[in-house]
């Protein structure tokens, strides 16, 4: 790619990412409230988030397949236009609960196609900067998400409801649409892009068991989305009955979280490179399993240790409160750099060590294994939160996070002592940015 030609289509990939994220999430708003105002709440809830894993187990990998086949510029454009078809046709009648199983799956099962060719573009319009790719990627995710939750939605919401919702939605998403068509044509006529013949899904098994980098960064972004997930199931109670945090309380430590994603954003668009992607993956291991403890349990030390001690200004201290938020503050900061460099680093590791023919497949076998490896512990944390509260729970997930780091240094010290050729994390990631 040029220089001349990388600020246009790489405008259009960040555009096309943000507006397809504010009508997903706006999308999603919508569906929600339709299924949580039916007649049958509950089962309307539940069977949106069955319907959504339902459908990314059955085609995530013949999607990846497809976006390999037709290539990834031609998958996103095409993934993007099936998407605002789905959202345009609930448009015509929003206030349908029944119908939000249905929706759900078909939109899920055309997003097959488009996520992993969005995750495959970074290789083709990247020229070799994964991470920062994968930085931008994010960063128009948040982006679009704060826009549609925090202002679209409200908004949308106030002056018409479900229905308005829905038309703001289909508007965004036949945007988002149009956007992706126009990078296919783009990168085609760049020849940036070309459909990649020859390759199978035995060749994207073979790439995992191959490369240690790969089972790396499967894990990690598996780890990952357990933690967020569970804690989005822990930490409300956690707030409520071990902190009491107020509103106040609640906006510090997840503000403290959200400092920590802007650093890790910013380290990884600078400074992170696919040649140190093990390393940092292992530490944001590390650091989520640290976090997870510390939230569960260190306040307690550190009240204990305010007590025995009678430390000067600390002896009137507000242990309840006090000793807790300062624990949760900077550990909250903490998992949230976590929670982005495991992110960024494994997505950034793939994107550099897999082969170009199959890249749609390997983020698409990541995505189906790891919704299959979350979902059970995800039930699991749920029942847990209820029975135990939520400090067992993050515990728990602390103590997985804990095994999962003892497995990656592990293989670390067997590789000391053995140096396999093919599990050199160098090696399996310092791959030519081609086209194939």
């Amino acid at each position: 790619m040029t220089r001349r030609a990388a600020f246009p289509v790489l405008g259009l990939f960040a555009a096309a990412k943000l507006t397809s994220q504010a009508a997903q999430n706006l999308f999603f708003a919508a569906l929600l409230v339709a299924a949580g105002t039916s007649a049958h709440a509950g089962a309307g809830l539940s069977s949106f988030f069955v319907a959504m894993l339902v459908a990314s187990l059955a085609f995530g990998v013949p999607g990846g397949a497809l976006a390999d086949r037709v290539g990834p510029s031609r998958g996103f454009g095409a993934g993007g236009l099936a998407r605002a078809v789905v959202i345009a046709a609930w448009a015509f009648a929003p206030g349908a609960g029944w119908m939000v199983p249905a929706v759900v799956f078909a939109y899920s099962a055309v997003s097959q196609l488009y996520s992993p060719s969005e995750m495959a573009l970074v290789r083709v319009l990247g020229g070799g900067h994964h991470s920062a790719m994968h930085s931008l990627l994010v960063t128009m995710q948040f982006s679009g998400q704060g826009l549609a939750v925090g202002v679209l939605a409200p908004l949308l919401w106030w002056y018409g409801g479900t229905g308005a919702m829905a038309a703001g939605a289909a508007v965004a998403g036949l945007g988002a649409a149009v956007l992706a068509c126009s990078l296919a044509v783009a990168t085609r006529r760049l020849r940036l892009d070309a459909p990649v013949r020859g390759s199978s899904f035995r060749d994207t098994v073979g790439f995992f068991r191959r490369y240690a980098i790969a089972r790396e960064a499967l894990l990690a972004l598996a780890l990952m989305s357990m933690v967020v997930q569970g804690s989005i199931v822990a930490l409300p109670l956690y707030l409520r009955n071990d902190l009491a945090a107020g509103s106040l309380g609640a906006a510090a430590v997840v503000g403290a979280a959200g400092l920590g994603v802007l650093l890790g954003l910013g380290f990884a668009a600078f400074r992170l490179r696919a040649q140190v992607a093990g390393p940092v993956i292992r530490a944001a291991v590390l650091a989520m399993a640290a976090g997870m403890f510390a939230l569960a349990a260190l306040d307690y030390g550190l009240r204990a240790a305010l007590e025995l001690t009678e430390f000067g200004p600390l002896v009137d201290l507000d242990l309840r409160l006090g000793a807790s938020f300062a624990v949760a503050v900077p550990v909250a900061f903490l998992l949230g750099l976590a929670v982005c460099l495991a992110l960024l680093a494994g997505r950034t590791a793939l994107s550099a060590a897999a082969p170009v023919a199959h890249q749609s497949r390997v983020f698409a076998v990541q995505s189906v294994l790891t919704d299959a490896l979350v979902v059970l512990p995800l039930v699991l944390f749920g029942v847990g939160v209820e029975v135990a509260g939520a400090r067992p729970v993050l515990a728990a997930m602390g103590g997985v996070a804990g095994f999962a780091f003892l497995v990656l240094e592990g293989r670390v010290v067997i590789a000391w002592f053995h140096q396999p050729p093919s599990e050199s994390p160098v090696a399996a990631i310092a791959v030519p940015a081609d086209r194939g």
